[in-house]
């Protein structure tokens, strides 16, 4: 305890001594999180958009032609209980029927309004009960989506709203291509209008999945795949091994980023590059710890040779300078939080909507940030362990000065 108390006393009253010491550990810290803060971003927004895109974090798909006869109810309530024999809490289950995936895929579907038409990428048929909170959170323009509830209600993009020339109240046409060749049309009320990029959503047109399954001419409880939303989207790898292994082999639970290989692999390789940015500052800041540490020493040689005269032992004098660096990792990594929260922050508030290539990492036009408390805490444990063995080399040559020769340095 007392040697706590020296270090304290030493690492307080002796500050602008540690100052560059912290200067380098904040700074490691700082762009540790800012990089870890962005990549953690890109991949909430990324799985957020995937998962409203495709019906959840792990979705299972049905994988079957749509027969007459078959006993629907059964194989959704298989699917219910494996996911509940899986021990998985989802924060939503969905049954979605989709209009150009799956089993469905040679059925098609176009909007018609006021003599425009638009062939629609994806048609999304959902229960509006069960995906209220995921789907409310996509970037309305107009329109309130809690309309919803009426089961003619319909959710178009902007792009496609533009293209009709539709706002919201319009009555609209959509005309399905069956895949026995027949066309059947069904009238929707706009409800809300939403802004989505790229591939999640251009095209795409959220409706009542029973409205939609009877205008296809299929069961109306049919679904072509079942999600599972979670509120952790970082354990969905996890989930969807737990949910296969409980539906036996007849059926497959996949995480959503494998439907999007590319992107999959670009947040993969982002990930490994922040690791290995982690581990190049923990060195770089290990170095310079070291020979910082050693100029230090030297320099304290009277005041080590003092307090061993006065009867500090060699293993409290090692304690106290490993105190210190403990001190200084701790105010150095607290620093280097503060700063990048400061920082991202910053970041965040500029519009960079509308640059090529960024659109799907961003949220309404502005960079996403996330601090995933759990990685940063761990990483703020490493550059602390990192400073103190930075710091070891040179307590241990501390620990070795004898006081007579102390006393006589300079």
């Amino acid at each position: 305890m007392m040697t706590v108390q020296m270090a304290f006393r030493n690492f307080t009253r002796n500050s602008r001594r540690f100052f560059l010491l912290g200067l380098a550990v904040c700074a490691g810290f700082f762009f540790v999180c800012c990089i870890q803060g962005l990549v953690a971003g890109l991949s909430y927004q990324i799985n957020e958009r995937g998962s409203r895109y495709y019906g959840g974090h792990v979705v299972i798909s049905l994988g079957r032609e749509v027969r007459d006869g078959v006993p629907i109810s059964a194989e959704d309530r298989f699917i219910s209980e494996a996911i509940t024999r899986s021990g998985v809490r989802p924060a939503a289950i969905s049954h979605r029927t989709h209009l150009g995936s799956g089993v469905l895929s040679t059925a098609e579907g176009s909007a018609f309004f006021n003599g425009e038409s638009v062939k629609m990428r994806r048609v999304i048929g959902l229960d509006w009960a069960a995906e209220a909170r995921p789907i409310g959170r996509l970037q309305f323009e107009s329109g309130n989506p809690r309309d919803m509830s009426d089961p003619r209600g319909v959710l178009i993009s902007e792009v496609t709203a533009q293209r009709l020339g539709a706002r919201v109240g319009d009555q609209i046409i959509l005309q399905v291509n069956r895949e026995a060749g027949a066309i059947n049309t069904i009238p929707l009320w706009v409800k809300a209008i939403f802004r989505e990029v790229s591939i999640f959503g251009y095209f795409t047109l959220y409706m009542d999945r029973g409205v939609l399954n009877q205008a296809v001419g299929v069961d109306p409880g049919y679904s072509t795949s079942i999600g599972v939303y979670l509120d952790d989207y970082r354990a969905a790898d996890g989930t969807a091994a737990r949910i296969s292994r409980a539906l036996d082999g007849r059926f497959a639970a996949e995480p959503i980023l494998h439907s999007m290989g590319e992107i999959n692999t670009l947040l993969r390789a982002l990930t490994i590059v922040s690791y290995g940015i982690l581990a190049l500052l923990s060195l770089v800041i290990a170095v310079g710890i070291l020979n910082l540490y050693r100029v230090i020493i030297y320099e304290r040689t009277r005041e080590i040779g003092t307090m061993r005269a006065i009867g500090l032992q060699r293993r409290q004098v090692r304690n106290l300078i490993l105190c210190e660096a403990l001190l200084l990792g701790v105010c150095g990594t607290a620093a280097g939080f503060l700063l990048s929260f400061l920082g991202l922050t910053a970041v965040s508030l500029i519009p960079l909507s509308g640059t090529a290539g960024l659109d799907i990492f961003l949220d309404r036009g502005h960079l996403h940030w996330v601090m995933n408390i759990d990685i940063i805490g761990v990483d703020a444990l490493l550059i602390i362990l990192v400073t103190v063995a930075g710091a070891l080399s040179p307590a241990r040559a501390a620990q070795m000065i004898e006081p007579v020769v102390a006393l006589r340095a300079e």
